[in-house]
């Protein structure tokens, strides 16, 4: 048996999933260049001042979130799946972190302006139902940014001694990928770049800006790897995308219009 299908096999058990749960590293962890590169690129397609923003799947760290408070928005709510935070220790940062099950956002409708997202979406179970939900929790003219890591999660730290397994999730057939999904730790849900542009197109977004970074070595190897041929090559070889959505204003059309 592979040993990432035992790995997630593994995760099934509740006492282990939990071991997982508490030294599983989430967030930014509090690197302060990292931070701030994150917070700049957040930045880079939308301000903050004077806005209630949202980060969706923040983890362990909110330094983001506390940066955009001192940037002056105007509110920040995290939001995840896992307490990774307990809702005083979130107070204590000016922040209002809010636990879900990965469906419906307990937000009401058109209340945020700016929902931010690092290497967060790849894992949520419910895509198609979380692109609609953060289309309708923003305001008209809102924003969604994130960055969307394409990867396989398993081989974190190895990639670089095992340049074929940056997709090795892809490798499996559906029936079995989804035998694996009650692992949080290293679950995808294995949509290519294709599938993003899809998903936001169908919930209304407007695209802003649409960035992929492409996998040298996928690139390199991309002959040998069989399994990827299925694929569109933009949608193998993509390891990273990169973008900015924007819920269009409704323009009111008056009788003299």
């Amino acid at each position: 048996m592979p040993v990432d299908v035992l790995q997630n096999a593994l995760m099934g058990l509740r006492p282990l999933a939990k071991l997982a749960q508490r030294y599983h590293s989430t967030g930014l962890n509090a690197d302060p260049d990292m931070v701030s590169r994150v917070f700049n690129l957040y930045s880079r397609f939308a301000s903050m001042s004077g806005k209630d923003v949202l980060e969706i799947g923040p983890g362990h760290t909110l330094e983001v979130l506390e940066k955009a408070k001192a940037a002056g928005a105007k509110s920040c709510t995290a939001i995840d799946v896992i307490d990774y935070l307990s809702s005083e220790q979130a107070r204590e940062k000016q922040i209002v972190y809010v636990v879900y099950d990965g469906r419906v956002m307990p937000l009401a409708a058109e209340s945020i302006d700016l929902i931010c997202s690092y290497t967060a979406l790849e894992h949520v179970r419910y895509p198609s139902m979380t692109v609609q939900e953060c289309f309708r929790i923003l305001r008209p003219g809102g924003r969604l940014v994130s960055v969307i890591d394409l990867g396989d999660h398993s081989w974190y730290g190895e990639n670089t001694s095992y340049p074929d397994r940056a997709f090795h999730c892809l490798r499996y057939p559906e029936w079995l990928w989804n035998l694996m999904r009650w692992n949080r730790s290293s679950y995808v849900n294995r949509l290519r770049q294709s599938d993003w542009t899809r998903l936001f197109a169908e919930a209304g977004f407007t695209v802003r800006a649409h960035e992929p970074t492409v996998s040298d070595d996928t690139v390199r190897l991309f002959s040998q790897l069989r399994y990827l041929h299925k694929y569109q090559y933009d949608d193998a070889v993509t390891c990273v995308l990169t973008v900015c959505m924007e819920k269009p204003i409704l323009r009111r059309f008056t009788t003299g219009d």
